[in-house]
């Protein structure tokens, strides 16, 4: 029991230096590893709790913060331009008025694009209506021929000038005499009357001699030409016109030398006129024109041997006349 009481009392180490015990000044300790180890791993623990812990710290005020002060700011007065707004404005109106100009004349160029658009849509438009009217009456752009024509002519005059051949023909209209002018060959020719051939043309050239008016018979000619016809009474009509006119030449050329009409040459152009007459879709702006002055020549003609007024024979021979002026193109 001794031994074991002395066992458990202290364990010393006695440090001897050269044979001499040598009393430490601090006692040697002898450390259990194992225990420093636990100890070392809570330490380590209990820094990681410090590292999470949510520091709080105290507030402070505004001006106790240097850098937090707040600055009352005056900004610096502006500087005055060297250019007075009354000279920016004057440098500004120049561009103004240039983009009102521009806006106005891109407007008009683009009304006047827009316009020609829509007239072109309604030319298409209208082609197909007066194609499919055409049709219905049983042809469609068909060429037709207007034949030669000669005839026999009365001239007044031939003038170098326009102005000279209108003189002449106001004159001739004073004096209730007939008159067309008729550009050829660089000369303007005023004609007084029209006749179906050259023979009875000669007869007439005593007509107005009376109203102290010279006249000069003479032949004239035309060639054939072509017109684009949209319906079938206008083909007919191509066919029919000269036919008629000469018919109401010779009447009318007689009429002008015997003061009266022949009934049976009345008879034979009133059947030819009656047929023309009935040609209600003549469009085309030639034959409608030609159309148009020899009814009326036939008209005048018929007033005429009914009233045997001259006047009446006048306007049949100035309708005539015009008749020949559309004829020849001039």
């Amino acid at each position: 029991m001794k031994t074991l009481d002395k066992a458990k009392k202290k364990a010393k180490i006695t440090v001897k230096v050269g044979g001499k015990k040598v009393q430490p000044e601090e006692s040697v300790k002898v450390h259990d590893w194992k225990a420093a180890e636990e100890t070392a791993a809570a330490q380590e623990d209990s820094v990681k709790e410090e590292e999470s812990f949510e520091w709080v710290l105290p507030e402070l005020d505004a001006d106790q913060i240097e850098e937090f002060r707040p600055i009352h700011y005056t900004p610096a007065p502006k500087k005055k331009s060297i250019f007075p707004k009354k000279a920016v404005a004057k440098r500004a109106a120049p561009a103004i008025l240039f983009s009102v100009v521009s806006a106005l004349v891109f407007g008009a160029l683009l009304g006047f694009v827009v316009l020609k658009f829509i007239a072109y849509g309604d030319h298409q438009t209208k082609l197909p209506k007066q194609q499919a009217e055409g049709a219905a009456a049983g042809t469609a752009q068909q060429e037709a021929q207007l034949p030669a024509l000669s005839i026999g002519i009365i001239q007044a005059g031939v003038f170098s000038t326009e102005g000279a051949a209108s003189k002449v023909s106001r004159e001739l209209a004073a004096k209730k005499v007939p008159s067309m002018q008729l550009s050829m060959d660089g000369q303007r020719y005023i004609f007084a009357g029209v006749a179906d051939s050259l023979g009875t043309a000669k007869k007439m050239e005593t007509a107005w001699k009376d109203k102290g008016v010279e006249l000069y018979a003479k032949e004239i000619s035309f060639s054939s030409k072509k017109v684009q016809t949209t319906t079938k009474d206008e083909q007919i009509f191509a066919r029919e016109t000269v036919p008629l006119f000469q018919k109401l030449a010779k009447e009318t050329a007689a009429a002008v030398q015997n003061g009266r009409v022949s009934p049976d040459g009345m008879k034979t152009a009133e059947t030819a006129a009656g047929n023309v007459k009935k040609l209600a879709k003549v469009r085309q702006e030639t034959l409608g024109r030609l159309k148009k002055y020899e009814t009326a020549a036939y008209e005048s003609l018929v007033a005429y041997q009914k009233s045997g007024n001259r006047q009446d024979l006048t306007d049949a021979e100035q309708n005539l006349l015009d008749y020949v002026k559309v004829y020849s193109g001039h």
